[in-house]
């Protein structure tokens, strides 16, 4: 299997960091109308989702020789 991430340019990456984030903003918000227990399978999911798009981005600012 090929690695796909060869074809996505910078903007792409921003853009999947951007939704990453947003998909966190809105666990969080989701979390406030569920059970306790509920509540901290979300939270650990958007920990996961904002940790991922802090990674990308700081894999993508490792490389800025890649043009957008």
């Amino acid at each position: 299997m090929t690695d796909p991430s060869h074809d996505l340019s910078p903007g792409d990456w921003r853009r999947i960091c951007d939704a990453l984030r947003y998909l966190g903003r809105d666990l969080h918000h989701r979390s406030f109308a569920v059970t306790a227990e509920r509540r901290e399978l979300l939270w650990e999911e958007m920990d996961h989702c904002l940790e991922l798009a802090d990674r990308l981005s700081r894999s993508q600012l490792a490389h800025p020789d890649q043009a957008d």
